[in-house]
């Protein structure tokens, strides 16, 4: 019989399992299309809001044909997938309480730091007086953020007493219980893609980001490969297997972070699933892994083997700005570009049209409006493409009046 797995939520990996494997598909999403209905070997409506039914759905799904493995690259949904583990008793794949050690990074903290894993000092916080007292034993600036969130998402820069208490606040509101204070650090950002299998790590991909200031962190940039020493790479997938392990994630993928302070290596967050934004497509084009793939043969239990890379090198820009407007471009020009050195088409993408509203990048609302990725064969190749690709887009801010509520979203804070 073949390979059957359960893809919770997630079209493009849906998608990739279909172009790249022969595995059977099952797809699990709520308020499907018909494109989604029509993907899968066997599409399941489903509610994401009552976990006890979708689990009964699949039970009976697996009771008619059984399902080897669950997989997901939806964050709120990987404890979901560790309880279809243990439901349908399940070899491998991710556990509920693994799952939950990542989503919880006051949790992650502790596992790590019993671990001997160096993170930055930190507390967890459950008033905003208990905030101003863990911000002053650890020194102003702190970072307040929840303690559920990834990519920076409610994350607030604090460097008086006043912010840390507004900002515990201002989660507690949200209706979470605590809040987790850190420390502020400094120095380089690292994203590492790995896979634990069976035990093993697997470090696929380590990129080097460029970040923004404070208060929001965006990240404004990144490269692939890292500048990193051997020694320091070696250092930072030592770091990676013990995270892995103390978190006790295993048959399964994470995107890490570290930072390498003046005082060493510090770990950040582990979120359990594929890299978000276009993270995905500079991986496969630079490592030959592709990273759907690759978290569906973990959840089996297996190793996956890449392809040939197609290039050595990956870039990618985020679209900010330091001052408010409206945006112009040429956006046909994405579609025509000439003169590019690198063999792999360029990935464009605008979050907003010519003559919208945007925010500085450090604004609430603010962040990223847009990405450019490239892939190519050297560094000196993909900076001179970059060049060549702004001019013919032409970007530039039209300097008028813009109020806070002109764009009416929460900051993006990577591509």
């Amino acid at each position: 019989m073949p390979t059957r797995v359960l893809v919770l939520s997630g079209q493009r990996t849906v998608q990739q399992l279909k172009e790249l494997t022969d595995y059977d598909v099952l797809f699990a999403e709520q308020d499907m299309t018909l494109d989604q209905v029509m993907l899968a070997d066997y599409p399941l409506e489903v509610d994401f809001g009552d976990w006890s039914k979708v689990a009964d759905q699949v039970t009976q799904a697996h009771a008619a044909q059984p399902i080897d493995a669950v997989v997901t690259g939806v964050e709120r949904l990987v404890p979901l997938a560790g309880i279809l583990r243990e439901r349908l008793g399940l070899a491998h794949g991710v556990t509920e309480q693994a799952a939950r050690n990542c989503i919880d990074k006051a949790a992650t903290h502790r596992l790590l730091t019993e671990a001997g894993v160096p993170v930055a000092s930190h507390h967890v916080v459950t008033s905003a007086d208990d905030g101003a007292t863990a911000a002053a034993e650890l020194a102003l600036p702190v970072v307040v953020k929840p303690r559920d969130a990834s990519s920076a998402a409610g994350l607030k820069y604090c460097d008086t007493e006043r912010d840390v208490r507004q900002a515990v606040n201002d989660i507690l509101a949200t209706g979470r219980d605590s809040a987790l204070i850190e420390e502020f650090l400094t120095g380089p950002e690292f994203g590492v893609f790995a896979a634990r299998v069976q035990g093993r790590t697997r470090v696929v991909w380590v990129v080097e980001a460029e970040v923004g200031p404070p208060p929001t962190f965006v990240k404004v940039g990144g490269h692939f490969p890292s500048h990193l020493p051997a020694e320091q790479l070696a250092e930072l997938e030592e770091l990676t297997d013990r995270a892995l392990a103390a978190v006790g994630l295993d048959d399964w993928v994470a995107a890490l972070q570290f930072m390498l302070t003046p005082n060493g290596w510090r770990a950040g967050e582990i979120n359990p699933r594929v890299p978000g934004g276009q993270a995905v497509e500079m991986i496969l084009s630079t490592t030959g892994y592709e990273p759907s793939l690759i978290a569906a043969d973990a959840a089996l239990g297996r190793e996956t083997a890449p392809q040939a890379p197609r290039v050595a090198c990956g870039l990618y820009r985020s679209i900010v700005f330091d001052r408010p407007g409206r945006i112009d471009y040429n956006p046909s020009a994405a579609a025509s570009l000439t003169g590019l050195e690198s063999p792999a088409a360029p990935f464009i993408e605008f979050d907003v049209q010519p003559g919208e509203a945007v925010l500085d990048v450090g604004h609430p609302r603010g962040g990223a409006f847009g990405r450019i990725v490239l892939s190519g064969d050297s560094p000196q190749q993909l900076e001179s493409d970059l060049a060549k690709v702004l001019e013919q887009l032409a970007i530039r801010l039209v300097d008028e009046p813009v109020a806070d509520d002109a764009v009416d979203r929460a900051h993006t804070s990577c591509c």
